[in-house]
């Protein structure tokens, strides 16, 4: 597998039946690291309740090696007032092993192209400033640091900073186009 070619990876939309595989990528992050704050990894029906409630809204997209999920991503509200329709929040993970060959960013640029269909126009990720890799990756793909709260996380012995960092995909309209939920578009076709 660690041979295994770029053009190979294929990005689909998630199903409930990768819920299991796509808990084993985050487990790592939860348990070993300080990248995620969460002190226990999901039960499996607490992830399939969260695919089904992202789902109803947002893209959330699965990268298969071979047919095995790797790596995954997904867009959720970033604030519960209709106000802030636009805007998201983004998460991604991938497998230890299948990191630096290009996979994030693929998975990335197939959410944000799902988001422009949506008109969402700005993107927001929460990062452990302790995990400079995501930063770093984050900054690629033209995120900027636009906040930081120290010392906010305690996790691992250690107080950890967390940063906000932002990306807008186009100009803000005078008045924009109204967001258009997930469910409402086929995003099969425009994933691959």
């Amino acid at each position: 597998m660690r041979g295994q070619d770029q053009k190979d990876i294929q990005i689909r939309p998630v199903q409930l039946s990768d819920a299991e595989a796509l808990i084993n990528i985050l487990a790592p992050y939860i348990t070993q690291a300080t990248v995620n704050f969460d002190d226990s990894v999901p039960a499996l029906k607490d992830f399939q309740a969260k695919i089904t409630r992202i789902t109803a809204a947002y893209p959330f997209l699965v990268a298969l090696a071979q047919g095995t999920p790797v790596g995954y991503c997904y867009a959720d509200r970033f604030r519960g007032q209709t106000a802030y329709d636009w805007a998201v929040e983004t998460t991604i993970y991938l497998d230890a092993h299948w990191q630096g060959r290009g996979i994030g960013r693929r998975l990335y640029q197939a959410l944000e192209e799902a988001l422009k269909r949506q008109h969402v126009l700005k993107l927001y990720a929460c990062i452990s400033a302790a995990h400079s890799q995501s930063v770093a990756f984050h900054h690629q793909l033209g995120y900027q640091e636009t906040a930081r709260f120290r010392n906010v996380g305690y996790k691992m012995g250690e107080w950890l900073d967390i940063l906000w960092m932002e990306k807008q995909l186009g100009p803000l309209p005078e008045k924009p186009q109204p967001f258009l939920p997930c469910k409402s578009l086929d995003l099969s076709e425009k994933t691959r």
